[in-house]
């Protein structure tokens, strides 16, 4: 199997983890048992980002920026990924000032729309960053760290529209929207992958990485991980499956 085809076996993948997450709380009742659960699985999700982010994603822009950069000894690197940090950060926190108990005009909370935005946003970043890879072993940590949170992601966002009393027909909507936003970046990411030639694509990949890498850092640390430890239950196992997530991102580094 190629990076092509396997872009594309990713692609379907992701679509369905993400349509799955998010059309289960439709027809499940949530128990304390399986919130338990979701959140020890966000915990180790949320170390598999923040390895990934940190690791693979920030290190290979790193390496490409010292290789485009010439002589300039200015990080780059560094400054796209704060720059991708804070635009998530402004988005979620600003701009959609995020308070799950913001409501609007009819009474509902807009928690989940404004959880729809952010998620979908580094979606597509993150997609496009996935597309834009020409080595295989990146291309599948990539895809595994995508697709070890897209499931929850897409749960965390049905149970929150299902919390909000969206309607089923719409609900199905927005699920739909947010599954595909992922597989479009890494569509955008591998059509331009395929059609740009010389710097280019070391240019476009350098800084969609970087991007990604800030995006995966704010994610996995505001969202997943503080979240988790909201709760003072499980602390340590929580902690454990944190630093496992993380320690496999490291561990396949090995080999990558």
């Amino acid at each position: 199997m190629d990076t092509l085809e396997f872009k594309v076996l990713a692609v379907v993948l992701l679509a369905i983890s993400g349509l799955i997450g998010g059309l289960v709380p439709l027809r499940i009742e949530l128990s304390k048992t399986g919130k338990r659960l979701l959140m020890l699985g966000n915990a180790l999700a949320g170390g598999i980002f923040l390895g990934a982010g940190l690791i693979h994603m920030l290190g290979d822009a790193v390496d490409l920026f010292e290789t485009i950069s010439g002589d300039s000894d200015y990080p780059w690197a560094l400054f796209v990924c704060g720059c991708g940090f804070l635009a998530i950060l402004m988005l979620e926190r600003v701009c959609a000032g995020r308070e799950e108990s913001d409501v609007s005009a009819d009474g509902r909370s807009i928690y989940p729309y404004v959880l729809l935005l952010v998620l979908s946003v580094h979606s597509v970043i993150a997609g496009v960053s996935l597309g834009l890879e020409r080595d295989m072993a990146a291309t599948v940590v990539l895809f595994i760290a995508l697709i070890a949170h897209k499931g929850a992601a897409a749960f965390a966002l049905g149970v929150g529209l299902r919390n909000s009393g969206t309607e089923v027909a719409t609900h199905k909507k927005l699920v739909a929207f947010f599954s595909s936003m992922t597989p479009l970046g890494c569509c955008l990411g591998t059509v331009f992958a395929r059609s740009a030639t010389g710097d280019t694509i070391d240019h476009f990949e350098a800084v969609f990485d970087a991007l990604a890498a800030g995006t995966f850092l704010y994610v996995a640390i505001l969202d997943i991980i503080a979240e988790s430890f909201e709760s003072r239950r499980d602390r340590l196992k929580k902690f454990l499956l944190v630093f496992a997530g993380f320690g496999l991102m490291a561990l396949v580094a090995i080999w990558t």
